[in-house]
C-alpha cells in the first residue's frame, strides 16, 4: 500500500511540475513576445494601424548560417513595397519606449536592430517632406567613443 501511495504521489507531483512549467513558458511569451519568438518581427500584419501611411522597418528572419549566427534582412515597407536596407546578424523590433536608450528621435515611425557577438546594427525611419528616410547606426563593445553613429542611408 505504501508503495502505491508513493507512486501516486510521484505521478501527481510530476504532473503539477510539468503543468506549472508549461504555464510559465506561456506567460513569458505573453509578457515579452519579441524575446519569446524572434520571428515575430518578421511577421507582417495584413493591416497597419500603428505606422502612419504603412511606413515601417521590419526584420525578416533568414535563420542561422553554418556558424549558428542569426541572419536577418532589414526591410523598409513604404507605398506597398519592400526595400532591402541591409542584411544583419540578428534583428528585432525596437519599441517606442526604448527609443531614448538607442538615441532614436521621438518622431521616428519605426525602429529595429540587434546585438550579436559584441556589435550591433540599428535602424530607424522618419518622414522628411512626406518621404521615408532611413538612418543606420552601429555600436561596438570595443569602440572608444559613445553613441550609435547614426547616418542617413542612401536609398537607390
Amino acid at each position: 500500500m505504501k508503495r502505491q501511495a508513493g507512486f501516486l504521489l510521484s505521478v501527481i507531483c510530476g504532473s503539477l511540475f510539468l503543468f506549472a512549467c508549461g504555464n510559465k513558458t506561456s506567460d513569458k511569451k505573453m509578457d515579452n513576445p519579441a524575446s519569446a519568438d524572434t520571428n515575430q518581427a518578421a511577421k507582417k500584419p495584413t493591416t497597419d494601424t500603428v505606422h502612419p501611411a504603412g511606413i515601417r522597418l521590419y526584420c525578416k528572419d533568414k535563420g542561422v548560417d553554418s556558424m549558428e549566427t542569426p541572419q536577418a534582412d532589414v526591410l523598409l515597407v513604404a507605398d506597398g513595397k519592400e526595400t532591402l536596407i541591409k542584411s544583419v546578424n540578428g534583428c528585432s523590433e525596437i519599441t517606442k519606449e526604448s527609443y531614448e536608450q538607442y538615441e532614436i528621435p521621438k518622431d521616428a515611425l519605426s525602429a529595429c536592430g540587434g546585438w550579436w557577438a559584441g556589435a550591433g546594427d540599428y535602424f530607424y525611419v522618419v518622414l522628411r517632406n512626406g518621404k521615408p528616410v532611413v538612418f543606420a547606426g552601429w555600436q561596438d563593445e570595443g569602440q572608444e567613443d559613445k553613441g550609435y553613429h547614426w547616418e542617413e542611408v542612401k536609398q537607390k
